[in-house]
């Protein structure tokens, strides 16, 4: 592929008028599915003379090639066919030379090569990679003080290594682990002491910064390679490796400070890397480790006497606190044990690490949602208050009656502070509030919050005195702040605070929804949120009456936060809105068209640069929880829905807003099976465009798609045979057939159209349909594709008869039931599960049980079919179900993936209606044949449980089979 083209290509992918910018993609999006596509990239991105701006955007490129076209997907993502997987010769290629392509590349562009290694080697290494790792160590050996090369060699290794903290223990990871243990660990250990030495020769900043750069990427991967067990060369060289620990835990350089209080010094990054490392140790093995425990927790205590409370020492505090916290908790806990060193600890470590920061307020004002993203419930973010508070739950574990009373001795003269100049003095009492949640929390969820509580503390007495003032008062008075303080407070012990005094502040908590602070109005909108989804022995604590008294102001609040600041798009603010549609059920009616209208209004806006994925989920669940609830029980109300939700529904399709399809076609489907009939015209309207390729070329829109189809298909299978879509709906099946991702909704289509069309419609497209599937069951079947089948089958047979079944199929190829029957129906149906499945296949092999001739003279095949049906009836089904409240709790990111409304779920149909229970149904039809040729003979001959579930049967029914 010419060179020339392909930088003249990229470079218009900068472009800020979209025309050649789009034209570029589309190139590129073509030439990626020709082979030596790749080769080209890789050599362009090598060429020292080519604008760096142009060889990044190759470098990024060709990653994103690697990751779609370097392994054939096990699974065909498409329902077009399998995807272009890159030939082998032009991998070998490729991996020949990217390392030396990524250690010659400027920064940015070798960390995007860097990160193709990564992903290639994901797939390749170690086995399909022999040479990856001995050139890795080989440039490791050569390069000599080139740190550039040195560091580029090990930034490599971090990305590829990384994988080993997350991966499954298996024999094949084992011998993985153990061949580059082999390989690797000596040179890394020489490499080690070799840039230690020139580190204690202190060299100019510049050089020492590479060198401490080194070192740190020497301890992440000394992290990665220690995910699992302790690596023998590792244990017998430990000693070297903690007097490197020790060193660099003490080690200062003045000159390589930072003065941007942003930016971590790279001495820290170290120190912080180091501090992972020692706490590994202690976590995972804690026996080696012990001689040298004693020394680490000095240096850590050292360290945090000295660390400042600026931004850019946050992480390095953060996980020096943490591992204080692993030592407490664990069986050397006793090293605190002395009361002085707590006292200590709290006074020197704890109190000073919850103090609020200069830098927190700018946050708290400026980026509430960083600020909540750190600080609320649930959040993994290892910042300094969390682990502060973390060491405090440590210590009250080991030390309760210590703690508790130290503890509450700084509460106290927090609050006596505050108390002297509430104005001024409220961090003191902002402090307090996080002590006495440290201390007082013992466990925790975040479906419940506090779950076990300190018994020393006194959760409610607290909570009257210090906290429900703070919510009592109006918005506009006293510290945003300390209201924030509060009400995440309320939302932690949920659990422990009575419905009543709840119910007394709930007016309060809908009036900080108007707070100006966008924290405020947030954490107001979740405590509210988390307390609907209270439980008392398994029950809601809270009633809609509960909420009904605040609902319309609780609604004006809601809506009109999402004008206050920079809440726009606030995410916790819409779950609140979600969670009171759904809370109040069909009671929303009321407020359902004023919702909807404000909401609709929102969608069009935000429809324009889709930006949160949590906020949108919530808002199409809370457009789908005001369908459901307005609409199921008066489906006269579909109109005036439709009427609102059409015509941003036809922009968001029209502008092609590929975030927003599933949500639109799910929202439609949930309409068009509510809705009485007539359909109105916009829907028949809308229906070719819905058959398009492109539209089903997503994956994440096949699912809503294929739903809407089988709506479609359900309310106006006249208007679509009339209009001959027929042929396209079945081409739409032929791809979704085709792949292993999408066949099991290639039937759904095709029960629907068995279970809502006139046979005569079907029929002359029935032996072409045999045919795809019979070809896809030969060539690349797969369990849930043969369970699929297995259920159509039966399907066919209960609405249309065993004779047309049969028929149907021996236009294929006469005789094929019977070898259809043997060969893959009998395997399959004791693994069909869903109790609606079972109940088809029940009904339909039933009939073929009794009616089908060749199979009534065949007693062993008969047997074995009635022996698979009970077996089928008799499985229960996996434990779990839809937990609307769970299931909706939190809200997908932007994938591939589907992401399901659960308001929209859809309501399952029962095509056998007329059948009440499939297990009579089936005695009953056995019962009837019985009396013209007995059966007893050949159930006589089925396992005894086989025959005791029968007689069960009988008994339900009222029935013998003779």
């Amino acid at each position: 592929m010419d060179a020339g083209t392909l930088i003249n290509v990229f470079s218009q992918t900068f472009s800020v008028d979209p025309a050649p910018r789009k034209q570029a993609e589309e190139y590129l999006k073509q030439a990626a599915l020709q082979s030596g596509y790749t080769t080209s990239v890789l050599t362009l991105v090598a060429q020292a003379d080519v604008p760096e701006q142009v060889r990044l955007a190759a470098a990024v490129n060709i990653k994103n090639q690697v990751k779609f076209h370097w392994v054939a997907s096990e699974e065909d993502g498409s329902v077009s066919g399998p995807d272009f997987v890159i030939p082998d010769a032009e991998k070998a290629t490729v991996k020949q030379n990217i390392v030396g392509v990524m250690l010659a590349a400027p920064p940015l562009v070798q960390a995007q090569v860097s990160e193709t290694l990564a992903l290639i080697s994901a797939s390749d290494f170690p086995t399909s990679w022999t040479t990856l790792l001995p050139e890795l160590v080989a440039r490791l050996n050569s390069a000599g003080q080139d740190y550039g090369v040195i560091n580029g060699v090990l930034s490599t290794a971090n990305i590829i290594f990384k994988r080993y903290r997350n991966a499954f223990r298996s024999d094949a990871l084992y011998t993985e682990l153990n061949y580059v243990f082999t390989e690797l660990v000596t040179p890394m250990k020489e490499l080690l002491k070799r840039t230690s030495g020139a580190i204690a020769l202190n060299p100019p900043p510049e050089v020492a910064k590479q060198l401490l750069i080194c070192i740190r990427l020497i301890c992440r991967v000394f992290y990665s390679l220690h995910s699992h067990d302790l690596p023998e060369p590792f244990e017998d060289t430990l000693a070297e490796w903690m007097a490197e620990f020790h060193n660099y835990l003490n080690y200062e350089n003045d000159a390589l400070k930072e003065t941007d209080m942003e930016k971590e010094s790279v001495v820290d990054m170290v120190k912080t890397a180091i501090c992972e490392n020692i706490n590994l140790y202690i976590e995972k093995f804690e026996e080696e480790f012990e001689s040298y425990l004693g020394t680490f927790v000095q240096d850590v205590w050292s360290l945090l006497m000295k660390v400042g409370l600026t931004a850019n020492t946050d992480r390095l505090a953060a996980t020096a606190i943490r591992f204080l916290t692993t030592v407490c908790k664990s069986v050397h806990s006793k090293l605190f044990g002395e009361e002085a060193t707590l006292k200590n600890i709290v006074e020197s470590i704890v109190i000073p690490n919850l103090q609020i920061r200069e830098e927190d307020e700018e946050l708290f004002d400026m980026n509430h949602v960083e600020y909540i993203r750190r600080d609320i419930e649930g959040s993994d973010s290892d910042t300094r208050r969390r682990m502060a508070c973390e060491l405090v739950k440590g210590l009250t574990a080991k030390f309760p009656e210590f703690i508790t009373t130290a503890v509450s001795g700084h509460v106290s003269s927090l609050l006596a502070v505050y108390a002297t100049d509430p104005v001024n003095n409220w961090k003191a009492k902002d402090c307090a509030i996080y002590l006495v949640v440290a201390l007082t929390v013992r466990g925790a969820t975040t479906a419940k919050g506090a779950t076990t509580v300190n018994s020393f503390v006194n959760v409610g007495e607290f909570f009257a005195a210090h906290i429900q003032p703070e919510v009592m008062t109006p918005a506009g008075q006293g510290s945003a702040f300390l209201k924030a303080d509060a009400l995440k407070f309320i939302t932690t012990f949920r659990s422990q605070i009575p419905k009543d005094m709840f119910v007394a502040m709930l007016p309060n908590v809908v009036g900080l929804l108007a707070h100006e602070s966008s924290v405020v109005h947030s954490y107001a909108a979740h405590c509210i949120e988390r307390m609907l989804m209270v439980k008392d022995a398994g029950q809601p604590r809270f009633v809609s009456a509960d909420l009904a008294p605040v609902l319309t102001q609780l609604l004006t609040n809601l809506f009109g936060a999402f004008t206050l600041g920079d809440s726009a798009e606030n995410e916790y603010l819409m779950k609140c809105l979600m969670r009171v549609v759904s809370f109040m059920g069909p009671e929303i009616k009321v407020f359902a068209t004023q919702c909807q209208t404000q909401i609709v209004n929102m969608l069009v806006e935000v429809a324009k640069n889709p930006r949160n994925p949590a906020y949108n989920h919530y808002l199409f669940e809370t457009v789908a929880g005001l369908v459901k609830h307005s609409c199921q029980n008066d489906p006269n109300q579909c109109t005036q829905f439709e009427g609102l939700l059409f015509p941003p529904f036809q922009h968001i399709l029209e502008m092609d807003v590929t975030e927003f399809a599933p949500y639109v076609f799910q929202i439609l489907s949930q309409l068009l099976e509510i809705r009485p009939l007539p359909l109105p015209a916009a829907y028949m309207a809308l229906f070719p465009p819905l058959l398009s390729p492109v539209l089903w070329e997503r994956s994440g829109n096949v699912p809503a798609l294929v739903r809407l189809l089988q709506a479609y298909l359900q309310k106006a299978h006249s208007a679509i045979i009339q209009g001959n879509h027929l042929p396209a709906i079945l081409g739409v099946f032929q791809k979704l057939a085709a792949s292993k991702n999408h066949d099991h909704e290639g039937f759904y289509v095709l029960n629907t159209l068995v279970e809502f069309l006139d046979p005569a419609a079907l029929a002359p497209f029935m032996a072409g349909i045999w045919g795809l599937l019979f070809t896809r069951l030969q060539g690349s079947k797969t369990p849930k594709f043969v369970r699929s089948l297995t259920v159509f089958i039966g399907l066919f047979a209960s609405k249309h008869g065993v004779n047309a079944l049969e028929e149907s199929i021996a236009k294929v190829q006469p005789g094929l039931f019977m070898q259809l029957l043997q060969g893959v129906v009998l395997g399959a149906l004791t693994t069909v599960h869903g109790d609606m499945e079972k109940k088809i296949c029940a009904v339909g092999f039933g009939k073929v049980l009794c009616t089908h001739p060749a199979l009534l003279a065949n007693g062993p095949v008969w047997g074995k079919t009635l022996e698979a049906l009970v077996v089928m009836l008799e499985r229960p089904e996996p434990e779990g179900g839809d937990d609307l409240d769970a299931e909706v709790d939190e809200a997908p990111g932007y994938t591939a993936a589907y992401a399901q409304l659960h308001h929209s779920s859809k309501v399952e149909s029962d095509p056998i209606v007329e059948v009440k229970d499939p297990k009579q149904f089936l005695c009953s039809q056995l019962a009837q044949v019985s009396a013209q040729q007995p059966l007893s003979p050949v159930i006589k001959t089925l396992p005894q449980e086989v025959q005791q579930a029968l007689m069960g049967y009988c008994q339900l029914a009222g029935v013998a089979i003779q």
